[in-house]
């Protein structure tokens, strides 16, 4: 064998080496960033209940938010705690009880012993799930109030309204901004999300004359609100 060919073969035999060292010396890649949720109302924590794949499974505990989808086995769509996905369960915990009346924050005419059990299950909760965000009362707003939140006040968020439901849709702010396909913040907007119309004469939540397919469309509407917006609150004094 020629001396360049053996040259060029440890030359090959080196890099190899060389990569495979450097390769093994890498650092592992950072653990991803806790999910972080913030404020949430109880209509909106329904919707984190293990069914929708863009959200995780949380549930709440005396306000504290706590993320349970490292417990799929647990609390995953069919599994046997899935009932308490999406719901403040502190009352449920305290009674050992899975009956949806129990799915409240309310303490009331607890014995010494069923809050102790409580403060157990908490203890466990914090040991084994990220505190994600904390509940907080839905915002009650009238019409003229919801005008306040168009877009035009940066320091505000961008609400809108669909059958007095009001959600946060500022990270929807190309669509639904001042300047958006659809400047529908600030408003109520089933009818138009029902009839696909832009003029605001639409922004109403009058359903009179709508076809069954126009009430459909609307429907698809909420579902894609449900999914991507948080619920904030709820129109009053109409």
């Amino acid at each position: 064998m020629e001396l360049t060919t053996i040259l060029a073969l440890l030359a090959v035999v080196l890099l190899v080496a060389v990569i495979i060292t450097s390769t093994s010396k890498r650092a592992p890649p950072p653990k991803p960033e806790p999910y972080k949720l913030g404020d949430v109302t109880l209509e909106a924590l329904r919707y984190y209940n293990g069914y929708d794949w863009t959200k995780p499974a949380l549930v709440a505990i005396k306000g504290k938010v706590y993320d349970v989808s490292n417990k799929y086995e647990i609390y995953g769509p069919g599994k046997p705690s899935n009932a308490f996905a999406g719901r403040e369960v502190a009352r449920a915990l305290a009674l050992g009880s899975s009956d949806e009346k129990d799915f409240t924050d309310d303490l009331a005419g607890l014995t010494p012993e069923q809050l102790q059990r409580l403060e157990g299950a908490i203890q466990e909760f914090a040991a084994s799930h990220d505190v994600v965000g904390q509940v907080v009362p839905p915002l009650e707003l009238t019409l003229e109030q919801l005008a306040g939140y168009d877009g035009h006040d940066a320091a505000k968020p961008m609400l809108l309204s669909i059958k007095g439901v009001v959600y946060d849709v500022t990270k929807g702010k190309d669509y639904y901004g001042p300047n958006g396909i659809y400047p529908f913040a600030g408003k109520e907007v089933a009818r138009a999300f029902a009839l696909y119309s832009t003029e605001l004469s639409d922004c109403n939540d009058n359903l009179d004359g709508l076809s069954y397919s126009e009430k459909e469309a609307l429907r698809d509407w909420i579902g894609k609100f449900n999914s991507k917006y948080t619920i904030v609150g709820k129109i009053v004094g109409k």
